[in-house]
């Protein structure tokens, strides 16, 4: 199995000519010749849930969500829905529950800027299955992962998680700059040397506290748990803005 993690960035990747843009479509490009994905599971530091329940989208239409705030008029004129693949959402809850998750199904919500403007670059026009995320624990969300895996079984199935693995925007605010944090060289090393172990227990470091992952990195448990990977492979890693993070990784 195959998984990523890619950091969607701001808004404004959207209008701007930037090399991580470039870099999402040939991420896609190289999956979609490799793998060839019928559908992707997408997991956004922005679609989360605060009663400790795992949402699963299951209308026939994921519509976009413009979940962003006083920035320029352009950017609201870009959006990105996609067809839901609602067998395999409604399996993943099915599954959810008998391995004793709190997975519900839902109709509330649908591609959050996280995962919309990531999959408008990586793989538009394919189906999309999205899931909420929670405050939970890293084992919580591996334990997802496993069970997004099971219910995929027979399927072409891609999972994408998104989100900074450091996102400190008061360090945007106040103009710091730009430079890789403790953290994320403590998270590439980590990946680098395939200690997946490791990253699970990293939310109990100072480090952590000091970085304040976007979506407390759950949506890269969530890859882990889904793909079990033997070895990662760092596709991009960047920091645009002071405190703010930006990484792409490959795992099998």
């Amino acid at each position: 199995m195959i998984g990523l993690f890619v950091s969607h960035g701001s808004p404004t990747i959207l209008v701007e000519d930037i090399p991580w843009k470039k870099l999402m479509k040939e991420i896609g490009e190289r999956v979609r010749r490799e793998v060839n994905p019928e559908t992707v599971v997408v997991l956004s530091p922005h679609f989360i849930s605060w009663n400790g329940k795992h949402l699963v989208e299951v209308q026939e239409r994921l519509e976009c969500i413009q979940d962003y705030y006083g920035f320029p008029d352009e950017l609201y004129k870009f959006c990105y829905s996609a067809e839901n693949d609602v067998e395999l959402a409604k399996r993943i809850a099915s599954v959810g529950r008998e391995e004793g998750m709190e997975l519900e199904e839902d109709q509330s919500w649908g591609l959050d800027h996280g995962v919309w403007i990531p999959l408008s670059y990586m793989f538009p026009g394919l189906r999309v299955v999205t899931i909420s995320i929670t405050d939970g624990m890293p084992e919580e969300h591996y334990k997802l992962g496993e069970v997004i895996a099971k219910a995929s079984a027979g399927k072409r199935v891609l999972i994408l998680g998104t989100g900074s693995p450091t996102h400190r925007l008061d360090g945007l605010y106040l103009g710091v700059k730009p430079r890789p944090s403790k953290f994320d060289q403590v998270l590439m090393e980590l990946l680098k040397q395939g200690k997946f172990d490791e990253i699970m227990e990293l939310p109990k470091s100072r480090i952590w506290a000091e970085a304040q992952p976007e979506g407390l990195l759950n949506p890269l448990y969530t890859v882990l748990g889904f793909v079990k990977p033997r070895r990662a492979e760092i596709l991009g890693y960047d920091v645009p803005w002071g405190g703010v993070s930006m990484l792409a990784t490959r795992f099998e």
